[in-house]
């Protein structure tokens, strides 16, 4: 079976604009809008409530990811490549399965398969890739219903390989299809084993400069001390952006300003204040107020323009756990890593092999790289579903220093406010 995407177009925004346009024309008679140009009020209602969901998990499990890396080491997640992937298992779920999944991205069922697809088409810019996919053990019945929803709902591709029979060139395909898709920044075995039913792999991608030039951003003359969570210091010559019209966020437990690139992305830096380290900063709640931060440089009142420079870091940070633990205890998904709870029949349409299916692990890879020319990051999740016990995936932890003045946390996100990766920098050696 070939992979299969099937998308619809997304506008409303458009429709918004060109309506605007139009107005503005010098006619003299009525405007006359086409109808497919006019604005759908409750589609936007429902992408605005995905949009809220997506970022309400990204900030409890940002949160929670960050007992996953060991004392004084960094690391990045991307929140945003689980909870699409949540997204496809929700659709092959039911029953109390389904009702967890939906529940832990605090959404309804209806609003997610309505505007996932319009969401996720927002997301892709020259920026951002994303590839949603189903791998599926070759001779397996599914639903059709379910397999095209899939492709309409959550542009997902469709692929048969055969896991139990050929398993080495099973796993060679998964993995190559991450590897292009994060265009080479994750190439890692996934060790599918011989009793996958099927996998859900999510693959995203993100690159940018720091302007439209792509030029490199210069170091400073002398070196800063940076000093390390565990109490060590060392010192590093730091990025040095332009001034910009803009203040530094104070609050009562961080600082915070921002770094833009070239297509509107933001990398929003987080330090701790005097008394407070990274790890206790770093909350769904601050990084709630981080999302809505307003950096504003110009004081109407007084005649001032505040004009603010971020001097940063060069900085790599990494990540490769099973969740399933992070999922069950921390968003209440229990069903779904139960093989006597699991329930998959809205895909399977053999009930003796839906009825042995559960998640015996979800595997979240990240990898995150900020230098002289821009950012570069990617992310991969995966989700299989086996038909008796694997054996226990294993992993090779890959951890890289991220060099800033003192321990900090930090949140990239789109021109929208969507988060696509976050984490933690402890300490650099």
């Amino acid at each position: 079976m070939k992979g299969k995407r099937i998308k619809k177009c997304a506008l409303a925004l458009g429709g918004l604009f060109l309506a605007s346009a139009f107005a503005g024309c010098g006619s003299s008679g009525p405007i006359m809008v086409p109808p497919d140009l006019y604005i759908d009020e409750e589609a936007e209602k429902r992408i605005l409530s995905l949009s809220e969901s997506v970022e309400k998990f990204s900030r409890g499990f940002a949160e929670s990811a960050k007992t996953f890396a060991e004392e004084g080491e960094n690391f990045a997640v991307s929140p945003l490549s689980v909870y699409l992937s949540l997204a496809v298992a929700a659709e092959c779920s039911a029953g109390e399965t389904k009702e967890e999944i939906l529940s832990a991205m605090d959404i309804s069922y209806d609003v997610l398969s309505l505007e996932f697809i319009d969401f996720w088409e927002r997301l892709e810019t020259d920026g951002v890739s994303i590839a949603n996919s189903l791998w599926i053990n070759e001779g397996e019945q599914v639903f059709y219903e379910c397999e095209s929803a899939l492709g309409e709902k959550y542009g997902c591709d469709v692929y048969t390989r055969d896991f139990a029979g050929d398993n080495e060139n099973a796993n060679r395909a998964v993995r190559e299809f991450v590897k292009e898709r994060t265009k080479g920044q994750i190439d890692v075995d996934f060790d599918l084993s011989e009793e996958t039913i099927f996998a859900i792999v999510n693959a995203l991608h993100f690159e940018d400069v720091w302007d439209y030039y792509g030029n490199a951003l210069s170091h400073t003359d002398a070196g800063y001390a940076f000093a390390n969570a565990d109490g060590t210091s060392a010192e590093k010559k730091f990025l040095r952006d332009d001034y910009r019209m803009g203040r530094v966020l104070t609050t009562d437990e961080f600082t915070s300003f921002f770094v833009p690139t070239e297509k509107g992305y933001r990398l929003q830096f987080m330090l701790p204040a005097d008394g407070y380290t990274a790890e206790d900063i770093f909350t769904a709640e601050n990084l709630a107020a981080l999302s809505e931060a307003d950096y504003g440089g110009v004081d109407e009142e007084n005649k001032i323009r505040y004009h603010t420079r971020c001097i940063f870091p060069e900085f790599s940070a990494s990540f490769d756990e099973d969740i399933k633990n992070l999922l069950r205890e921390g968003f209440g998904v229990r069903s779904l890593f139960d093989p006597d709870t699991c329930d998959v029949t809205a895909l399977l349409s053999d009930e003796k092999r839906a009825d042995e299916a559960y998640c015996p692990m979800l595997r979240h890879i990240a990898e995150l790289s900020v230098g002289k020319k821009g950012i570069s990051a990617a992310a991969a999740t995966l989700v299989p579903w086996y038909g008796a016990a694997g054996p226990e995936a294993g992993y090779e932890d890959v951890y890289a220093d991220f060099v800033v003045n003192r321990s900090f946390g930090f949140v990239i996100s789109d021109p929208n406010g969507v988060t696509l990766f976050s984490g933690i920098v402890r300490g650099i050696s």
